[in-house]
């Protein structure tokens, strides 16, 4: 499973596109008063006009080559401010043998750059550049009706993580581990790691594969649509 393509709401696009494709320097494919389009690596980006009165809050990770993760760290501390947790500005997850870092957007979306030491592929250079942006790694998929989400997720064959069972009251990391893509399926009022923010269910449209388009409405429903 590969996240081809996602569409989030931001409420300022103006300040966002100037973050992505200037800050971070990622490139600008489409942009029109409503929506911009960025691409990351393999993987796209939409963010899409939104009214103020939409509650949304997004988590999404960016995958980087595997032994450039002190690269990718240092040039976005030169740009953004690193958050941090116990005073650690980093992660290393064991069972996915990863390092991960977090920063906030200008939305205080929770943006992850994650690096997988047995997934993600190798950078012959030593320097860290915006190309060197894989694809999106992760996205969170927030609901209150897991069960529901989760049956209707697993009969598209997005299965658990590891063949664990769905957790109600925490993440489920939805898609297999060789392929370095998850939905993080999870409920609402959960804290998102390194930040002091909480899930909320968002507005969302997740592309994978080219072929299958999850759709969450800022009213909770769900569906699943063949491409």
């Amino acid at each position: 499973m590969k996240i081809t393509k996602v569409k989030l709401y931001a409420y300022d696009l103006p300040k966002l596109k100037e973050f992505y494709c200037e800050k971070l320097g990622l490139a600008l494919l489409t942009s029109n008063d409503s929506f911009f389009e960025i691409a990351v690596g393999e993987s796209m980006i939409t963010f899409e006009r939104i009214s103020t009165s939409v509650n949304k809050q997004y988590h999404f990770a960016f995958n980087i080559p595997s032994n450039l993760f002190v690269q990718a760290k240092n040039w976005v501390k030169g740009r953004v401010d690193i958050l941090q947790l116990d005073q650690q500005d980093e992660v290393y997850f064991e069972r996915i043998k990863a390092h991960s870092f977090y920063f906030y957007d200008p939305e205080e979306n929770v943006v992850e750059l994650i690096a997988r030491s047995e997934v993600n592929p190798h950078s012959d250079t030593d320097a860290f550049l915006p190309a060197h942006l894989l694809n999106i790694g992760e996205i969170n998929l927030t609901t209150d009706s897991i069960h529901e989400v989760a049956t209707y997720l697993i009969e598209h064959g997005i299965l658990p993580c590891y063949g664990e069972e769905v957790h109600i009251d925490a993440l489920t990391f939805m898609g297999n581990y060789e392929d370095g893509t998850n939905i993080l399926l999870g409920p609402s009022k959960r804290n998102w790691y390194f930040s002091n923010k909480d899930a909320i269910v968002s507005p969302i449209s997740i592309e994978l594969n080219h072929t299958l388009q999850l759709n969450m409405k800022k009213d909770g429903e769900f569906m699943i649509v063949k491409l």
